[in-house]
């Protein structure tokens, strides 16, 4: 028998595809918010730590603390794509923020945090106080936008 690479191709394309949905389909809500929890609280919460004293003057520019910060929120909001179907929102234990407009208006959600992510990709990319004190109000605008229309109280 002949190796055939194309069908090679296809047939891993195929199980990582189908083994992708069905780690996507085991995802339980509480699972969802948990993850959810710790990419805002650690991985947000973490570059906002580092950021805001550097913006308000109280600590030095200090590119390598941003970026340990950047790295940890990458690592922690991962599978950020995975936490919001509208089946996750609701958890059967977990509390959590998210209010019903995520799965309602998806449009609206998207766009949302596209600008937050654009605002947090441009902040990556400062190198002074200066670039860093231009890109960062775009980033707390980012969350507010969010925040805004898609975060509740605990619900």
């Amino acid at each position: 028998m002949k190796f055939n690479f194309k069908v090679a191709v296809v047939t891993g394309v195929l199980a990582v595809s189908m083994g992708a949905g069905l780690a996507y389909a085991a995802l339980s809500a509480d699972e969802a918010i948990t993850a959810r929890r710790a990419c805002m609280k650690m991985g947000h919460g973490g570059v906002l730590g580092a950021a805001v004293p550097m913006f308000k003057g109280d600590k030095p520019f200090d590119a390598a603390a941003l970026k340990a910060a950047f790295d940890a929120e990458d690592k922690l909001c991962a599978d950020w794509s995975m936490w919001w179907a509208p089946n996750l929102l609701k958890g059967d234990k977990e509390l959590t923020h998210a209010k019903a407009e995520i799965g309602t208006d998806p449009k609206g959600f998207d766009a949302a945090a596209g600008a937050w992510y654009q605002a947090d990709q441009n902040l990556r990319k400062a190198t002074d106080l200066a670039s860093f004190k231009a890109a960062f109000p775009a980033l707390g605008k980012g969350c507010q936008g969010c925040h805004e229309k898609f975060r509740a109280p605990l619900q």
